[in-house]
């Protein structure tokens, strides 16, 4: 315990579906591990909250969340397969074709990985889902542990059917142009403790809007790092090249890309800094990190640099479809760094009798088909992709017939 503070706490980052498979490999190893049972508390954003709400959904189905250093049972039929079946239809297409409707994309979530009720969860781990409060510029999050939703400034009020998991997760993944924030009704006095007092607070409370979670925090560490002293941080946010090939949109996206990349790079060194000084204990790792060359040499099963920095970290970050082969490449690439971090900075949370890295698609880690995979992987279409997808596994299926 470090200042007062305890507990373990898992923060998975925003980043579309590219976030959701980079999370999937990487909470695949860390039950591999024993370790994501030592965890007390789940933190999410946007993409990263898809990931959450599947193990949440999985684990109110199972009834209660493993014993410390204990695996989650039936990993790939709760969590694994039905994520990626998820992450390979178009969840942002339909919803914008409805007015960029965030009900709309809660509606597709319910039917997905945030099919439970927030009530249904045990106590234990914490599930925190991050959105941002667009009215007074904060995060704002769905605390599971607390059983409250709120945000400092407009205060907190008690989790109700209201907002189900589906909504939560919808208003996290709630990314600004491409989906309308989700407004929150509230009544006079509805919510309580809030820092703002002044005269207009019932009529701004009365209409906050949500939107992603990444727009106030990508990581998630805001709601955990002052009380864990133990925090994972898996990383798959925005990473992209000076110029990543993105044509004349770029010259718009630019703008809030560099705000979203500085405030991410701010608290990532700020975290780092914190690992060094043993102010706080964990691992961090990122979708753009490169294993070391010890690292390499003791056979780890990892991806080469150019790889990692021409395609992996390229990845568009979106909600339309990802084939099963993109799919397979990120959460190997996931799988593959949790291993390495928590193995370096881990502190012993890993068992002695942790077994080696096995990748979940080990034919997918062949350089030449994983690049070939990603040879598309960084361009976002209008509606293309999903549509080009289904017709490709029509084709494949009459084929096979």
């Amino acid at each position: 315990m470090t200042d007062g503070r305890g507990g373990t706490a898992l923060c998975l980052s925003g980043g579309g579906y590219r976030a959701t498979l980079f999370h999937l490999g990487a909470l695949r190893r860390l039950n591999e591990l024993g370790v994501l049972s030592r965890v007390d508390t789940i933190t999410s954003v946007s993409g990263g909250s898809l990931a959450a709400a599947q193990v949440a959904t999985h684990v109110a189905r199972m009834g209660a969340w493993p014993e410390p250093g204990q695996r989650l049972e039936q990993w790939d039929e709760g969590v694994a397969e039905p994520l990626r079946a998820f992450t390979s239809l178009d969840a942002r297409t339909g919803p914008v074709l409805r007015g960029f409707s965030g009900e709309a994309l809660a509606a597709r979530a319910a039917a997905g990985p945030a099919s439970g009720r927030i009530g249904d969860l045990p106590d234990r781990p914490r599930f925190v889902f991050c959105a941002t409060d667009m009215q007074f510029r904060m995060q704002w999050v769905f605390d599971t542990g607390r059983r409250v939703m709120g945000s400092d400034a407009a205060g907190y009020r008690p989790l109700d059917d209201e907002w189900p998991m589906a909504r939560a997760v919808a208003a996290s993944c709630c990314v600004p142009g491409v989906f309308a924030p989700m407004r929150v009704h509230a009544r006079p006095g509805e919510f309580a403790g809030g820092t703002y007092d002044g005269p207009d607070r019932d009529q701004l409370v009365a209409a906050v809007d949500l939107s992603d979670g990444g727009v106030s925090d990508n990581l998630g560490v805001d709601p955990v790092w002052r009380d864990h002293s133990t925090l994972l941080v898996s990383d798959a946010g925005p990473c992209f090249k000076p110029d990543p090939g993105l044509g004349p949109a770029w010259k718009l996206l630019r703008f809030p890309m560099t705000m979203l990349e500085q405030a991410s790079g701010v608290r990532k060194r700020w975290l780092l800094s914190r690992f060094q000084t043993g102010d706080l204990e964990g691992a961090y790792w990122a979708i753009d990190g490169r294993p070391t060359q010890a690292a390499r040499e003791t056979g780890a099963p990892v991806y080469s640099d150019r790889l990692i920095v021409d395609a992996l970290s390229q990845v568009r970050i979106d909600l339309d479809a990802f084939s099963d082969e993109e799919a397979a490449v990120l959460e190997n690439h996931g799988y593959a760094m949790a291993d390495l971090a928590v193995g370096a900075q881990g502190n012993g949370l890993a068992g002695a009798d942790a077994p080696p890295p096995s990748p979940p698609h080990p034919a997918w880690m062949d350089e030449d088909k994983a690049m070939q995979a990603l040879a598309e992987s960084a361009r976002t279409k209008l509606f293309a992709r999903g549509l080009a997808m289904r017709r490709t596994r029509w084709a494949m299926r009459r084929a096979a017939r």
